[in-house]
């Protein structure tokens, strides 16, 4: 499945930039402009790495050694004037999980004109954030809420970006929690706001999903990034995530912050501290990521280093190391009271599409 997966991916890539390189010469030619199929980011990015794991002062061997984590497949494509098409493919998740668990967002996405953007399909849930909004592959640890939540489901919505360049996202979409209270027909209803004011960014939502004995659970996600320091030399991100459903209080019972703090001594080094903290204790089982009684911290850094500073995201080394104390009350859970873990490693990049560009190019210019 994924050989056919890749290759076809490969055969439409080639097929669409060819209609690039036939735009290309329609220009040349002083010819109408080219409004057909035209790829614009076909790329493949992993990353791997050692990893150590400690809880309580004992090894988890099945979880420490030389691993790899991610390996995803990114393909956006126009197809015509104002319609899009976005894909993005896990091609490490196991055999036992079907195409569409293993498809992060597969969707059409149309934009009439600049403010408004309508999009259907396999979406990212518009939840609030900075921690959420990133994308798995560049988080090392997070809060045990983003370990549990299935952020990627099947929806509709429709945005508006004002003159400000504020932006409001309405989504209707399956509820996340689906799958773990075993009934399909559950749905969630977000509304998201996106801003920059100065040196202050925000990600903020409010969101309603079915969950459990028929309720539902409401979000309050406050997502703020504050640039201390310009051309991105010092900033912070801090999120506020609140959660309640009925019969329990509404504020601060059931909630999680993730805090990071991040600078840039020399352009190609990044170097971050982060501060987690997730919390429930509602009473309720309405909240299916943070499971109710539990309390605990997590607290880590690390550094980010990109050795061509021509190409910055082709190639990154990274060291992290993290802590958290506190209680878990599911014993499955990803954050446990002690747990102590080193990650270290490489992410690569991959621009498949600057690689046929170029071989289309050297193919032209040689000589027959």
């Amino acid at each position: 499945m994924k050989r056919t997966l890749i290759s076809l991916a490969l055969v439409w890539a080639c097929a669409l930039d060819m209609h690039a390189a036939d735009a290309d010469s329609l220009s040349a030619r002083g010819e109408h402009a080219y409004e057909g199929p035209e790829i614009e980011r076909f790329t493949v990015e992993t990353r791997m790495g050692w990893k150590m794991q400690r809880t309580g002062g004992v090894t988890d061997d099945s979880r420490t050694g030389f691993r790899g984590e991610y390996i995803n497949m990114y393909l956006h494509a126009r197809l015509y004037k104002g319609l899009s098409f976005r894909w993005r493919q896990r091609l490490n998740i196991t055999n036992e999980r079907n195409f569409w668990d293993s498809t992060d967002y597969m969707m059409m996405q149309y934009e009439p004109n600049r403010h408004w953007q309508i999009a259907a399909g396999k979406q990212v849930v518009a939840i609030g954030g900075y921690e959420y909004d990133r994308p798995a592959i560049d988080l090392y640890y997070n809060t045990e809420y983003w370990n549990q939540i299935p952020c990627f489901q099947l929806g509709a919505s429709v945005a508006y970006t004002f003159n400000s360049g504020d932006r409001l996202m309405l989504q209707l979409s399956n509820s996340p929690f689906r799958k773990a209270i075993g009934n399909n027909n559950t749905y969630g209803l977000s509304l998201m706001w996106t801003g920059v004011h100065g040196p202050w960014e925000t990600i903020w939502s409010a969101n309603a999903f079915q969950t459990t004995g028929g309720r539902w659970i409401n979000y309050i996600v406050l997502g703020n990034r504050l640039n201390l320091l310009p051309e991105g030399r010092l900033w912070l991100e801090a999120d506020f995530i609140n959660r309640a459903s009925s019969r329990q209080t509404f504020f601060f019972q059931d909630c999680s912050v993730a805090a990071e703090l991040s600078g840039r001594p020399h352009p190609a080094v990044r170097l971050f501290a982060k501060y987690t903290y997730d919390r429930n204790h509602s009473g309720t089982d309405a909240d299916q990521c943070v499971t109710d009684g539990t309390e605990i911290h997590g607290i880590g850094g690390g550094v980010e280093y990109e050795p061509f500073r021509r190409y910055p995201n082709v190639l990154r080394l990274y060291g992290v190391a993290n802590y958290s104390t506190g209680t878990n009350a599911n014993p499955d859970g990803a954050l446990q009271d002690g747990l102590v873990c080193v990650n270290i490693g490489i992410k690569v990049n991959l621009d498949i599409l600057q690689g046929l560009r170029w071989a289309l190019r050297k193919r032209e210019t040689d000589p027959q």
